[in-house]
């Protein structure tokens, strides 16, 4: 016998004994049919077995197909009165299961089965009712942006960004605060100075109808603006609100107070139009767009519109820190005298996120 076919007479026997307690360690599943599906139980949930077979991923197998169910390895089976028994399965008769174990035993109709997991894991039926429950409470996020970029040589320039947002969310109103302060310079000329703060409120009273209110206070001595507040209220409504993708829009009345640098004051009622999408288009990406239109009821020629889009990028496996890429635009048709009308900036933004 050459030393190779005694390797492979010696290790195949190893092979198949380290393959023996991956079965003996299985279950076994038939169904009405006739078929028998053989793996590891990771749960039944809402009438469903989750079967693991370990080369394919997992099986799932309505439970009312199911006539048999044997297991060596202990699982812990919950029946719809509450009864809770931990041990190995087996089916002494179609459509039911004993479950044996150190605590005793108890047989059931599989139709009464409400759940079912693996020692070291939890409940189903506990972890949907705390995921219910936390979705009813209302939670803090925050955010904290900066961009920062320059240039030197034929022309010295310089730009500084800063932003934070904290909101609360709940399933039925969310309440954001939020500030802003952007500088930028050109061969010592200032390109932007604008410091900005607000709050804003909103309730959902039916489905997707509900009300708004929203303050936002703003200083920008670029624009010759010493002091600008504008207030707003009125009705939003949920067009889109699915996992992954938010479209929420807004119309009410406004009012807004300017002062100026040079002594000036205008103050008149307006309108307030607004609009939200969010879409997380990917695992690695989101979308984020804004528009605010605020016309003066008196001459609608009259109006600030604002528009903010980016998409983010997570920088790394987690949210905590990502990076957004993104456009600004402001218009203003009546601006101050030597301003232009339209301000654009492209910024790259570093994002720290956390709740």
């Amino acid at each position: 016998m050459t030393m190779y076919s005694f390797l492979r007479a010696f290790t195949r026997p190893l092979a198949l004994l380290a393959l023996l307690p991956s079965f003996l360690m299985g279950a076994v599943v038939e169904v009405d049919n006739g078929t028998r599906l053989v793996g590891i139980i990771t749960k039944i949930e809402e009438g469903v077995v989750y079967l693991d077979p370990g080369f394919t991923g997992v099986i799932k197998v309505p439970m009312d197909r199911v006539v048999r169910i044997e297991s060596d390895e202990p699982i812990s089976i919950r029946t719809e009165r509450g009864e809770i028994q931990t041990g190995s399965l087996r089916s002494p008769e179609e459509g039911t299961i004993a479950v044996s174990g150190p605590a005793g035993s108890m047989t059931t109709p599989m139709n009464q089965i409400a759940s079912g997991w693996q020692q070291g894991a939890r409940d189903p039926i506990a972890v949907a009712e705390q995921a219910a429950l936390k979705a009813q409470l209302r939670r803090w996020s925050y955010q904290a942006g900066a961009d920062i970029s320059g240039r030197s040589g034929n022309a010295d320039s310089q730009r500084v960004g800063m932003n934070f947002r904290a909101v609360l969310s709940g399933p039925n109103d969310r309440l954001e605060f939020y500030g802003s302060y952007d500088y930028a310079e050109t061969d010592g000329q200032r390109g932007a100075d604008e410091l900005k703060g607000g709050t804003r409120f909103t309730s959902f009273f039916s489905g997707d109808m509900g009300w708004f209110l929203r303050t936002e206070l703003e200083r920008d001595t670029f624009e010759g603006i010493d002091f600008r507040s504008t207030n707003a209220a009125g009705l939003t409504y949920r067009f889109i609100k699915r996992d992954g993708m938010d479209l929420e829009g807004s119309a009410g009345f406004s009012y807004r107070y300017e002062t100026y640098m040079d002594g000036g004051t205008e103050d008149y009622p307006g309108l307030d139009f607004g609009l939200l999408f969010n879409w997380r288009f990917a695992d690695w990406g989101r979308l984020t767009s804004t528009v605010s239109y605020v016309p003066s009821v008196e001459d609608f020629r009259d109006y600030l519109l604002e528009q903010d889009t980016g998409v983010e990028i997570p920088l790394g496996s987690s949210d905590f820190w990502r990076l957004r890429i993104g456009l600004n635009n402001r218009y203003n048709s009546d601006p101050d005298t030597g301003r232009e009308k339209l301000d654009t900036a492209y910024y790259l933004r570093l994002l720290l996120s956390w709740e």
